[in-house]
């Protein structure tokens, strides 16, 4: 074939050029400047460089022979992809969105969407400018913003300290092993609220530890774990109390409390300390609505545990808490939590965790413990300490009465306010060991008696006996006189 031009190692500069049913090769090794329009009707071969302000191309073919559009590049192999897309140069670096092995696309610049525009896949929005699509179930998040409400219908763990067991419905905090609908693993003890059977509730250790009753903060009643009970302050029981021994502190050098007693014309409100003298009137008393005592001065509570601050009786400050009114604080982590903010309640599985928490036949508020169950059980391990129905109360290990129950401060039975001088007080009649113990203004002459029963006279007089025994069984039996009272 012959060249219709052949030119070697310079320059050409063509201010216009039309080239049509020309036979022949145009070859140039050098570099073609072409200041006009170019028109070519057949094949060019350029091995240097092409210079145009306007470059209009109708079929592109590429390296490989294949013939490909402008952005649509055709390979056998997809190594011969790898890289090829756009890009886009300028002062400060370059733009680029090419391919890469894996079939996918791969830029270094942002992709910015308009404000109403979406990130689909498969024509489903993904990503809006403010919400995650609706197919998205599954993420790595670390940290949400403020939730107004939180469902969880599995299994449910926060932070490592509190787990929901969505198979057996229980909550355990600070254990992922929960024995009871709730347990509560502190200080290597654990404590179990649940119902281990039908119409019977148990509150107490799982674990070989010791229980407390608190109020205030103070522990009022104690139950070791060798099922021994101890009670700081008053007992009073408006029924029978079955002992199998009754221990008491007959020591009289002991101290006993400053007491205001009300009456049915005046209260006990406003009675209590003051302090007087030519500059100062200071006082402690007891104020009513809400009870509480009324200080006009300073109050160092000191450095025991259970000392706390209150503000118009609600306890603001102790030496390790927060009082509950205090709901506002700069407070940046709660115990192991970085942070947590509901705005409503927190649902777990059939729980709800709010004002109240509800376990099983449990309902646990600020005024206390509740049950709609029909009696109430506090166990030690698997020991029965205290039992509470329609019935009866009974305090103690029955299984193991040689365990002492503990009473401090005085007994009373029957009695609403007992004389606090006198450690037990018993309104009727007492049996020890058997025998009837009782008071009666005469020898008795009605009732079952049996041999032994004493019956000491309400009324004594010199001259008359103390009281009298039953020698003989029955109704009312033999009754003799015993101790004589002597004459003045």
């Amino acid at each position: 074939m012959s060249k219709l031009f052949d030119i070697q190692e310079q320059t050409v500069v063509i201010t216009d050029l039309t080239l049509n049913n020309t036979r022949g090769d145009l070859h140039h090794t050098g570099n073609t400047t072409i200041a006009g329009n170019l028109d070519v009707n057949f094949n060019v071969s350029i091995n240097g460089t092409l210079t145009a302000n306007t470059f209009n191309v109708k079929n592109l073919v590429t390296d490989n022979g294949s013939l490909a559009s402008v952005g649509n590049w055709l390979y056998n192999e997809e190594s011969d992809l790898n890289g090829k897309g756009f890009n886009w140069s300028h002062g400060l670096g370059q733009t680029q969105l090419i391919y890469r092995l894996g079939n996918r696309l791969w830029t270094n610049a942002n992709l910015d969407l308009s404000n109403d525009a979406a990130y689909c896949i498969d024509n489903i929005p993904v990503i809006t400018a403010n919400a995650l699509g609706g197919g998205i179930t599954s993420s790595n998040l670390t940290k949400l913003g403020s939730l107004t409400e939180l469902q969880v219908s599995g299994n449910a763990n926060i932070g490592d300290f509190v787990f929901f067991d969505s198979t057996f419905n229980r909550i355990g905090v600070g254990t992922d092993a929960p024995a009871n609908s709730l347990t509560i693993l502190d200080n290597n003890v654990e404590l179990g609220f649940g119902s281990p059977f039908v119409n019977l509730a148990s509150i107490g250790t799982i674990s070989c530890h010791d229980l407390q009753i608190t109020t205030d903060n103070i522990p009022r009643i104690t139950i070791k774990n060798s099922g021994e009970v101890n009670i700081l302050g008053n007992l009073n029981v408006d029924g029978v109390i079955n002992a199998g021994s009754i221990i008491t502190d007959n020591r009289i050098d002991r101290n006993h409390p400053l007491q205001f007693v009300g009456t049915r014309d005046a209260s006990i409100f406003g009675l209590g300390l003051v302090w007087t003298d030519t500059n100062y009137h200071s006082q402690l008393t007891m104020m009513s609505g809400p009870t509480r005592l009324y200080s006009s001065e300073n109050i160092d509570v000191g450095q025991h545990n259970d000392a706390a601050y209150l503000i118009n009786g609600q306890k603001v400050l102790s030496s390790t808490e927060l009082g509950s009114t205090i709901i506002s604080s700069n407070l940046q982590k709660l115990g192991t939590l970085d942070s947590l903010a509901v705005a409503g309640h927190i649902t777990v599985g059939t729980f709800i965790i709010a004002d109240e928490l509800r376990i099983g036949h449990y309902q646990i508020t600020q005024s206390g413990i509740s049950s709609d169950l029909n009696n109430v059980v506090i166990r030690t391990s698997d020991d029965e300490i205290i039992f509470a129905d329609d019935k009866q109360i009974s305090i103690g290990d029955k299984a193991q009465q040689q365990k002492p129950v503990k009473v401090f401060g005085p007994l009373s039975v029957g009695i609403n306010n007992p004389d606090p001088s006198v450690n037990f007080s018993v309104l009727g009649d007492v049996n020890i060991n058997g025998k009837r113990f009782m008071v009666r203004w005469s020898m008795p002459d009605s009732g079952t008696y049996i041999a032994g029963d004493i019956a000491w006279s309400g009324n004594p007089q010199p001259g008359s006996y103390i009281g009298w025994v039953c020698t003989v069984s029955g109704t009312p039996g033999a009754w003799s006189g015993f101790g004589m009272i002597a004459n003045q």
